[in-house]
């Protein structure tokens, strides 16, 4: 086999998988880059890999005959997307497009297999990321049954955010009121009012989309 370096900084921030793993990961894989707005592929395509984002963000989302979206999830540096089909070989379920200039490391599926078998024991990171994604649809199917929106758009904040040494969070994603919408299954105008009553309670801030939580959130509104 042929190994192909990414030549990708590694020192860059990875939240999700361990040095040792991204090494080997990248030994296999090829670095690829794509601009703003383009589409990386399509639900229903088949699959030709699997892709380990270094930079940038990429939103995953489904849409309807008439072309209305249901964004599932953005993504950042040291997030995976594609691995799904890579690993049972059927069609993409859903689409994905780049939101910012974004490079990645991309696996094929041969490859990614390949991967797998050589390194039994990392197979271990994949099965825990799975796990952790089975865990969040099923909290967002839990969260769009018993939830309003409220109760949906603190769920996404929260799940989204990170400890500072002030005791303050921030939400490490820019989300636009319209992306927050899109992942909670509500309309742009209620999300407004819900983050416009948040910010004059004083509960979180907003600056240059960074959210930066001030204190505990109320369970209900």
């Amino acid at each position: 086999m042929t190994k192909n370096p990414t030549g990708l900084n590694p020192n860059v921030k990875n939240t999700v998988f361990s040095p040792s793993w991204l090494a080997r990961f990248d030994e296999y894989a090829s670095a690829k880059t794509y601009s703003k707005g383009t589409l990386i592929f399509s639900e229903g395509d088949a699959s030709d890999g699997m892709f380990l984002i270094r930079e940038g963000q990429v939103k995953v989302f489904m849409s309807d005959e008439s072309g209305k979206e249901m964004q599932i999830a953005l993504l950042g540096p040291g997030e995976i997307v594609g691995e799904v089909a890579s690993l049972d070989g059927q069609p993409r379920t859903a689409s994905v497009s780049a939101v910012q200039n974004t490079k990645v490391a991309k696996i094929g599926m041969n490859e990614f297999r390949q991967f797998i078998e050589d390194n039994s024991d990392m197979a271990l990171e994949i099965i825990q990321i799975l796990t952790s994604r089975i865990r969040d649809h099923a909290t967002s199917i839990s969260n769009l049954a018993f939830k309003n929106v409220y109760g949906r758009v603190i769920w996404l904040l929260e799940k989204h955010s990170s400890r500072n040494e002030d005791g303050t969070f921030t939400v490490n994603r820019r989300f636009t009121q319209q992306d927050i919408a899109d992942m909670v299954g509500s309309s742009r105008e209620m999300v407004s009012r819900v983050v416009s009553e948040l910010v004059k309670g004083e509960y979180i801030s907003i600056d240059h989309k960074i959210i930066t939580i001030l204190k505990s959130l109320p369970r209900g509104w």
